[in-house]
């Protein structure tokens, strides 16, 4: 009994060995048929990791740098020098910080600087109301309501101008101001009220 378990033993190790090696034979066969693919595949995933890798140390630079020249120019408006790398390490943060002198000022060749050049469409837009508001003229408030590009505060705008149609004593065009301020927005109070206090 013991020599039959032996040999199926043997006869199952065996066969275990031979499916091995037949696996080990397709394996090379197939490497061997598709070699270069592999090893193109290999070398594109490498070069992938290896961009993102870098792509991602010099953004993480690049913050950490305009984030310190965006506290240099906190304290010291003047320093040019950080200026000149905020604006090249992140121009976005670059017109934050001008929109936000330019509105302690109300500097409008700085809101104008902001609004032509911004490449984020809400600092552009901002700096845009800005300017319109800043005018106290209907008209040019009128211009940002009909072509803003975010329309963030096109409420605010239809508000100010309709202030502005009722000190002229345009009592009919500041209602329709005031109707054209959207229902969801926390200025439709204010407006019903400035609506009532017109009749």
């Amino acid at each position: 009994m013991s020599i039959k378990e032996d040999l199926k033993a043997v006869k199952e190790e065996l066969n275990t060995e031979e499916q091995f090696l037949e696996g080990l034979i397709r394996a090379e066969r197939f490497y061997k048929k598709y070699k270069k693919p592999i090893i193109a595949i290999a070398v594109v995933a490498v070069i992938a990791f290896v961009g993102f890798s870098v792509k991602t140390y010099i953004d993480e630079n690049n913050l950490k740098v305009a984030n310190e020249a965006y506290l240099k120019l906190i304290k010291d408006p003047n320093d040019s020098d950080s200026a000149k790398i905020l604006k090249d390490k992140n121009i976005n943060l670059y017109y934050a910080y001008r929109l936000q002198i330019a509105s302690k000022k109300n500097d409008v060749n700085i809101l104008k600087d902001v609004r032509d050049n911004a490449k984020d469409k809400y600092l552009s837009d901002l700096a845009a109301y800005q300017l319109a508001s800043l005018t106290k003229k209907s008209d040019k408030l009128n211009d940002y309501i009909n072509n803003s590009k975010a329309g963030l505060l096109k409420n605010f705008a239809l508000l100010e101008d309709a202030y502005l149609l009722l000190k002229e004593k345009k009592k009919d065009q500041a209602k329709i101001k005031l109707s054209s301020i959207e229902v969801d927005s926390p200025l439709e109070n204010i407006a019903k009220n400035l609506e009532y206090y017109i009749k």
